[in-house]
C-alpha cells in the first residue's frame, strides 16, 4: 500500500462517537452565563464545573436548566443549554417533569447526570428510554435518615434517584456506607472537585474576619452564626449567601442581622468573585445540621483559611489532617473560633494543612480523571448490552 494511500485512509476513517452527557442541573443557568443567581449551591457549582472540564475532555455537554430568558437553545463555551420553564412559574409536579423529560429527549445523551433539584424526575425517563441514569449523592441527609423532616414524596423521589441509578457516585465513605446499609447499593466515592488557584499565600484582613458562606436554609442553621456574631462583639463577621428552602427565614437572617453591628450581610456573591472572601477571611464557620462535602470547606482551605464546624466533618478529614477544629456544639465552637484568632501560629499551619490537603484531594485535573473512568465504563457496558 502507498503512502498517498494509507493518508487517504485515515482521511476517511470516521472516528468514534464522541460520548454526550446531559446534567439536569436546573439552577445551573447563572453560573454557564455569567448572571448573577438568587443563590450559589454546592451541586449546582459542582456540576458547572465539571461540564466545563468534560467539553475540554472531547465529551458533547448539554445542560438542562430553568427558562431565565432568551432562547430556548443556547450555547455557550461549547455548552448546549437547554431551557425548561420559569423558576417562578406555579406548575404542577407532573407538568414540571414532563417539561423537563421534553428537555432530555432534545438532548440526545448517553448518559443522564444528576446531583440536586428535580428529584425523582430523571430516573423514570432513563429507564423508559434505555439510557443510562448517573446519580451524584449531594448531602448525606439524604441517606443516613438524617434529614428528618423530608416530606413523605420527597423521600420516594430520592429512593427513586437511589435506586435506579446505573451508577452513583458519592462524596465520602459515610455515604457510601448508608448507600450500602440503607439501600444495598454499591457506590463509588469521587471527592468533589475544585480549579485551584495559585500556591501563594493570600493576605489576610486585619483586623479578623469570621466568614459564614450557604444559603439561608434551615438545615444549614443559619440563626447560629447571628448568635456567634452576637457572643463575640468584639470581631468582624461576614455572611454570605442567598435564599435556601424558606424565603421568609432568609427575610429574617438578613433583617436581623442588619441589627448587629459587627456583622456584615452580604447575600449572594457572584461565583466569579466569591474567592476574594474566602482568601481575606481569617476562619470560616459552618453551622449546618449535616452536609455532604461542603464547596465552602474546599474554597477556604485552598484560601490557606482553617474551617470550624459545628456539626460536619466528612470522614473526619478535619480532626485527621488538622484543618479547623469539629466542634459538636455551640459553646465549644465559640472556643475553637476564639482559641484561633489568640494563637495566629496555629491559624498559619491549619492553613497551610488545608492547602495541602486540597492539592492532595480535590484538584480538578486530578478528580476529571475519575469522572471520565466511570463515564466510558458506563457507556461500553451499554454498547455491550
Amino acid at each position: 500500500m502507498s503512502q498517498n494511500q494509507k493518508i487517504t485512509m485515515n482521511r476517511t476513517k470516521q472516528p468514534d462517537k464522541r460520548i454526550k452527557i446531559c446534567f439536569v442541573a436546573l439552577v445551573g443557568y447563572p453560573l454557564l452565563s455569567g448572571k448573577v443567581p438568587r443563590n450559589i449551591m454546592g451541586p449546582a457549582v459542582h456540576q458547572a464545573l465539571l461540564a466545563k472540564e468534560l467539553v475540554k475532555h472531547n465529551f458533547e455537554v448539554a445542560y438542562i436548566t430553568y427558562d431565565e430568558g432568551g432562547p430556548p437553545v443556547e450555547h455557550i463555551n461549547g455548552i448546549e443549554i437547554i431551557k425548561t420553564y420559569r423558576e417562578d412559574h406555579h406548575l404542577n409536579p407532573v407538568s414540571k417533569a414532563f417539561r423537563i423529560w421534553k428537555a432530555m429527549i432534545k438532548a440526545k445523551a448517553d448518559i443522564y447526570f444528576h446531583h440536586g433539584g428535580a428529584s425523582g424526575v430523571v430516573p423514570p425517563f432513563c429507564r423508559l428510554m434505555r439510557k443510562k441514569f448517573v446519580y451524584n449523592i449531594a448531602s448525606d441527609g439524604y441517606v443516613s435518615g438524617q434529614a428528618k423532616n423530608m416530606k413523605s414524596l420527597d423521600r420516594l423521589r430520592n429512593w427513586l434517584d437511589i435506586k435506579l441509578a446505573n451508577t452513583i457516585i458519592a462524596l465520602n465513605e459515610f455515604q457510601r456506607t448508608m448507600l450500602k446499609k440503607n439501600f444495598s447499593k454499591n457506590s463509588v466515592l469521587i471527592k468533589n472537585h475544585f480549579p485551584l488557584t495559585k500556591q501563594k499565600i493570600p493576605e489576610k484582613a486585619k483586623p479578623p474576619i469570621i466568614l459564614r458562606v450557604g444559603s439561608m436554609s434551615n438545615v444549614k442553621n443559619p440563626e447560629l452564626f447571628l448568635r456567634l456574631a452576637e457572643t463575640m462583639t468584639e470581631v468582624a463577621f461576614q455572611m454570605i449567601g442567598g435564599v435556601g428552602d424558606d424565603q421568609a427565614l432568609h427575610d429574617k437572617i438578613r433583617e436581623s442581622a442588619q441589627k448587629i453591628p459587627n456583622l456584615e450581610f452580604l447575600g449572594v456573591i457572584p461565583f466569579n468573585e466569591i474567592n476574594e472572601y474566602y482568601s481575606r477571611a481569617t476562619i470560616l464557620v459552618d453551622t449546618a445540621k449535616f452536609e455532604g462535602f461542603p464547596y465552602a470547606f474546599i474554597q477556604a482551605w485552598m484560601n490557606y483559611t482553617p474551617v470550624v464546624s459545628l456539626n460536619s466533618d466528612p470522614d473526619e478529614v478535619i480532626c485527621k489532617y488538622k484543618l479547623g477544629f469539629h466542634s459538636k456544639t455551640f459553646n465549644q465552637l465559640v472556643e475553637d473560633v476564639k482559641t484561633l484568632l489568640r494563637n495566629e501560629k496555629l491559624r498559619q499551619r491549619m492553613g497551610e494543612n488545608g492547602r495541602r490537603y486540597v492539592e492532595e484531594n480535590h484538584d480538578i485535573n486530578k478528580i476529571i480523571r475519575k469522572h471520565i473512568e466511570v463515564l466510558n465504563q458506563l457507556v461500553k457496558l451499554g454498547r455491550s448490552g
